[in-house]
C-alpha cells in the first residue's frame, strides 16, 4: 500500500470514529481536485461547488457505513461523478423545459403537417436512443446532450477516448438509420 493511501486509510478510520480533524484534513486533501472535475462539466462556478460540499457531506453522514479496505479516493470521485451526473441531469431539464417553451411558441405558428412530422421525427429519434445499449447510449448522451468532447466523457466515464469515438460513431449511425428507415417506410419514399 502506498504512503497517499495508507494515509487515507488511516484518516478513514479516524473519520469513522467521528474525527472532525481528521475530515477536515480530508477535505483540504480532495476538496479542489475534486473541484476542478466538478467545474469541468458543470461550467459554473456555484455549482461545481455546491457539488463538492455535497460530496464531502455524503462522506461525513456515510462515514460509519464506508467499508475499511475501501478507497477514501475512490468514494469521493464516484461521488462526485454521481453526483455531477444528476446536476447535470436536473438542469438539463431546466434549459430543455425553457427551449420547449420557445419551440411552441414558434410551432404555434408553423403549419399543422410540420408540426406532426416534427413530433413523429423527435419520437423516433428518443426511440432510437433508448434502443442502444446502456454504454453506448450514455456516451451518445454525454456527446449529444450534454456537448462533452470525446476526452471529456471519456475521462467522465474513466475510458478510453477511443472507445468514445467507436461508441459514439455506432451509436449515431444506428440513430440515422433508424430514422431514416421508418420515416421513409412512412412516406413510402
Amino acid at each position: 500500500m502506498g504512503y497517499d493511501k495508507q494515509k487515507d486509510h488511516i484518516l478513514l478510520e479516524k473519520i469513522k470514529a467521528g474525527d472532525e480533524q481528521s475530515f477536515r484534513l480530508i477535505y483540504e486533501k480532495y476538496h479542489e481536485q475534486l473541484y476542478r472535475v466538478a467545474l469541468k462539466y458543470l461550467r459554473s462556478k456555484e455549482l461545481a461547488e455546491d457539488a463538492v460540499h455535497d460530496v464531502f457531506i455524503k462522506l461525513w453522514n456515510n462515514r460509519k457505513k464506508l467499508e475499511k479496505s475501501g478507497s477514501l479516493k475512490g468514494f469521493l470521485f464516484t461521488t462526485a461523478k454521481n453526483h455531477v451526473l444528476n446536476m447535470l441531469s436536473r438542469n438539463k431539464r431546466k434549459v430543455k423545459k425553457h427551449i420547449l417553451l420557445r419551440y411552441e411558441r414558434k410551432v404555434s405558428r408553423m403549419e399543422p403537417a410540420n408540426v406532426i412530422a416534427l413530433s413523429e421525427y423527435r419520437g423516433l429519434y428518443r426511440q432510437a436512443v433508448k434502443e442502444r445499449p446502456p454504454k453506448r447510449r450514455e456516451v451518445f448522451k454525454l456527446r449529444t446532450d450534454e456537448g462533452l468532447t470525446n476526452r471529456e466523457a471519456a475521462q467522465f466515464l474513466d475510458i478510453s477516448v477511443h472507445t468514445v469515438k467507436s461508441q459514439y460513431y455506432k451509436a449515431s449511425n444506428f440513430i440515422r438509420d433508424y430514422v431514416n428507415e421508418r420515416i421513409s417506410s412512412r412516406t413510402g419514399t
